[in-house]
């Protein structure tokens, strides 16, 4: 039984698919962190960079937008195409979101501007009619081609997508009327804005969501929020309204699901595990027998682990949304013949995932080298930042450090003609300086009395509060 999940009673929404009880989906928008893919703004060239054939374009958000000149429409030959001459600084123009800025990097854009139907895509100045190679007859894709060129105006173009196949053309015809009309309404509202700002919002997360989700196949849809009950009602697939006090989420376990994506380590059923590390270059996964010995041969345990893990591998893949460079390795195999059986498990599992991927292959170390198209943040990105703490590197220094490193700066002040030092850290370090007779070895050192205090924040290693009289810090103190 796959189950749609939708959470939108809440500013955040999510949508989950369950498949018998476990996570097969997941898609989330954040308060602040919505999709602006689609999205039709009039921008403000703000700066050429010639060297790059690019333009940077102010169309309102936070970081400009990048705009290449393959991207901008070009009435002469691919030749004359250069950025300096279709575009200058100061100039107002039209883009279309292409691609989310993910980082530090703002959206990219795209001139040639296009509306998403059901059947179709338009671009109001394409001037070519394609039609999708995944509709396998050829005689319908050719049927399909002509239509499109038969109902294209001018300079119009069109892309049919592969629901087209059964449709009428009258169907197609009013499809690409509706289409017409956006684009029309998009071009009044062009000049009737100074730029930077929005003329078109595309994205609506629920409805976009839902397409997404149905072409996968769900049996039934399961909503917490009355207004939208009522509004999928007419699917041709059960609703139900969920009214329980416990949140959508937990009832369906999507929430103990949410948190375990987000954890480092992930469990196989048979007892080993894998450790997923996200890092500014690439992800890097490696697979470990942990908890499983095997019954046979340790060749024969580690392929039979592999393939546990190349499966779970592909399901984290799309459910973490991990983009770029993927490395994962795996038990290292001595045998040729276990590693393309690795890869191939690895290709067919990842055939679930509608991004892009492509495998690379392994390298003489045994790793399995793949790459997968960023489109947007991953679950990390997402719902996490950076520790305060350790500056996001997952570790921070030892007490033993700390007070060693304490130990140094107290040692600075050992020409001092002050009588005593205050010093915060935390309450472990506290305890470690005092074992042993540390720190009264360390006051006879210095010929210092030293007040150590506990720090109540929680990022300090430590600070020198004060240096001066004895009776100035306990008055301090007191």
């Amino acid at each position: 039984m796959r189950t749609c999940v939708i959470n939108v009673a809440n500013t955040s929404k999510r949508i989950a698919v369950m498949n018998d009880n476990r996570l097969d989906a997941l898609y989330l928008e954040q308060q602040g962190q919505q999709n602006n893919v689609g999205n039709i703004y009039i921008g403000k060239v703000v700066k050429i960079q010639k060297g790059m054939q690019a333009a940077f374009v102010d169309i309102g958000l936070d970081k400009n937008g990048y705009l290449h000149c393959k991207d901008v429409p070009n009435d002469g030959s691919e030749k004359d195409r250069d950025i300096t001459s279709l575009l200058t600084e100061g100039e107002a123009v039209v883009v279309q979101i292409a691609k989310e800025g993910i980082g530090g990097k703002g959206p990219k854009l795209t001139a040639i501007i296009e509306f998403s139907g059901q059947s179709m895509v338009y671009l109001p100045h394409g001037n070519y009619v394609a039609v999708s190679k995944k509709i396998p007859d050829e005689s319908v894709r050719e049927n399909l081609r002509k239509i499109g060129q038969d109902i294209c105006r001018d300079a119009e173009g069109l892309v049919i997508r592969t629901t087209a196949q059964d449709a009428e053309r009258s169907a197609l015809e009013g499809e690409l009327s509706a289409l017409r009309q956006k684009y029309a309404l998009m071009k009044q509202r062009s000049a009737l804005k100074k730029a930077p700002n929005l003329l078109w919002e595309n994205y609506d997360f629920v409805q976009s969501t839902l397409e997404a989700v149905q072409k996968r196949g769900v049996d039934e849809i399961v909503i917490d929020d009355f207004d939208l009950y009522q509004q999928l009602s007419g699917q041709s697939l059960p609703v139900h309204y969920y009214r329980e006090n416990e949140g959508i989420f937990y009832q369906y376990d999507v929430e103990a699901e949410l948190e375990r994506l987000q954890k480092r380590v992930v469990w196989l059923k048979n007892g080993a595990y894998l450790v997923v590390d996200q890092t500014e270059a690439m992800t890097v996964v490696d697979v470990n027998t942990g908890k499983f010995s095997g019954k046979h041969s340790f060749e024969e345990t580690a392929l039979e682990t592999n393939l546990l893990a190349a499966q779970e591998v592909a399901r984290q893949i799309r459910l973490r949304n991990l983009g770029g460079i993927i490395l994962i390795d795996f038990i290292n195999m001595k045998n040729p013949s276990h590693r393309k059986r690795i890869e191939q498990v690895t290709k067919e599992a990842l055939q679930e995932d509608d991004v892009r991927t492509t495998i690379v292959g392994f390298t003489e170390l045994g790793i399995l080298q793949l790459t997968r198209k960023k489109t947007k943040e991953s679950i990390e990105e997402a719902l996490m930042i950076s520790c305060q703490t350790c500056s996001g590197t997952g570790k921070v220094l030892s007490d033993e450090t700390i007070a060693y490193q304490l130990e140094r700066a107290l040692w600075e002040q050992r020409h001092t003609e002050a009588e005593a030092i205050w010093v915060e850290t935390k309450a472990d370090v506290c305890e470690l300086m005092k074992q042993d007779g540390f720190l009264a070895h360390l006051e006879g050192m210095l010929k210092l009395k030293l007040f150590m205090t506990v720090s109540p924040k929680s990022n300090v290693t430590y600070e020198i509060r004060h240096v001066g009289t004895i009776q100035d810090i306990e008055n301090r103190l007191s």
